[in-house]
């Protein structure tokens, strides 16, 4: 059997959720589809040659953002300096690339703030191009930007791929829209047998601003007292020059010495690491603190362990967070998010009730053979 060939453009360097999503779907459709990454170097890019496929390793990738968290505004305005210089870097890239395989029929993008791409990927390539949209989009404010997005959707996209309702229902061209879920292979997620009774709770992903970590972690120096653990796994960016003079980020190390965060035992910070095994062992319930607004990744994880999770969400959906499979509370309201975490403290028997309720609906929704297929007639239709 012939492989047919996908060019995949990954946005971040650094190792997140969206890459390992990606990975999923890679290893699935190993056998139909010879996969080639584009993507900045970094955390990413080595992860994927760690899948033994093709990566080819740029500098830079140009974005538009327009999500909930992180649209331009004020001084964010700045950020499309970095977005113009990108995109002039990446022009010439496409030259690279025309000369290395001159004929590409699909690209898909691993999300839709990589539509601005799109434009020029038709000018250089006959091609189909697919998107994921993995976060809610903003809809309310910025709306020349949301409509500028809708216009290259319309004439320069052929699908987009939502990974849940929350997404779809923020979509520029909801004609052009499916709604796939997220797949995750159940064969990587074993589990060994934990051994503290402390009641535990863990954070994974990038120690940034947006993720939550530092309101996670000033609720848990709040509750040292209390008999429960947080482990958090993860990787700051400390390089962000840009973001750290705008002050959009924080330096996450200077931030666990000046507030002595290291001292307090009930606290345990581990790097990234890309098998998950050990920390899902080693925790009962997935804190998903971040700003987005949206079920990431380590949910749908820890739902198909069978453990709950307390998720930043403005309200339950229909999908990935039921009322009766997680707890939610207003992004960034540290109150709430503690009023949570006591929640569970108090009621430990609702932690394995809430756990098998979201590992059914996981099941019925996160099954990666069928959401692959799924996602392989899409971009092939």
């Amino acid at each position: 059997m012939n492989k047919r060939r996908l060019f995949l453009i990954h946005n971040h360097k650094n190792f997140s959720g969206a890459a390992r999503s990606l990975s999923e779907t890679i290893i699935s459709l190993e056998n139909k589809v010879n996969f080639i990454v584009i993507c900045p170097k970094g955390s990413s890019s080595i992860f994927f040659k760690s899948l033994g496929i093709e990566v080819i390793e740029v500098m830079f990738i140009p974005r538009f953002n327009h999500f909930e968290i992180g649209f331009y505004k004020g001084l964010r305005w700045l950020m499309i300096i970095r977005e113009i210089i990108a995109l002039i870097y990446f022009f010439f890239f496409l030259i690279f690339l025309k000369i290395k395989h001159y004929k590409i029929e699909k690209f898909h993008l691993n999300e839709l703030e990589l539509s601005i791409v799109a434009p020029i990927l038709k000018l250089f390539f006959d091609a189909n191009i697919t998107s994921h949209l993995r976060c809610p989009l903003e809809t309310k404010k910025g709306k020349f930007r949301y409509s500028f997005l809708s216009y290259i959707c319309k004439n320069f996209l052929n699908k987009i791929i939502a990974i849940d309702y929350d997404c779809y229902k923020t979509s520029p061209i909801k004609k052009k829209t499916s709604i796939v879920y997220n797949g995750i292979n159940n064969k990587n997620l074993i589990l060994k047998k934990k051994k503290k009774n402390i009641l535990t709770f863990g954070f994974i992903g990038n120690f940034i601003k947006r993720k939550g970590i530092y309101e996670v972690l000033e609720v848990f120096k709040e509750m040292k007292n209390y008999n429960i653990k947080l482990i958090c796994v993860g990787k700051s960016h400390q390089k962000n020059r840009l973001l750290n003079f705008l002050n959009f980020e924080r330096n996450f190390d200077d931030y666990l010495n000046k507030n002595k965060i290291l001292n307090n035992k009930n606290i345990k910070i581990l790097p990234i690491m890309f098998d998950l095994k050990k920390f899902y062992s080693s925790i009962d319930i997935i804190i998903f603190p971040g700003f987005m607004n949206a079920v990431g990744r380590p949910v749908i994880e820890g739902s198909l362990l069978k453990k709950p999770s307390i998720i930043a969400l403005k309200k339950h959906n229909l999908d990935t967070a039921k009322k009766n499979n997680c707890l939610i509370f207003k992004p960034g309201d540290l109150t709430s998010l503690k009023k949570k975490v006591l929640y569970f403290y108090k009621n430990k028997s609702k932690i394995k009730k809430m756990g098998s309720l979201a590992f059914k609906n996981a099941k019925k929704n996160f099954d990666i053979n069928k959401n692959s297929k799924k996602l392989y007639k899409i971009i092939w239709n």
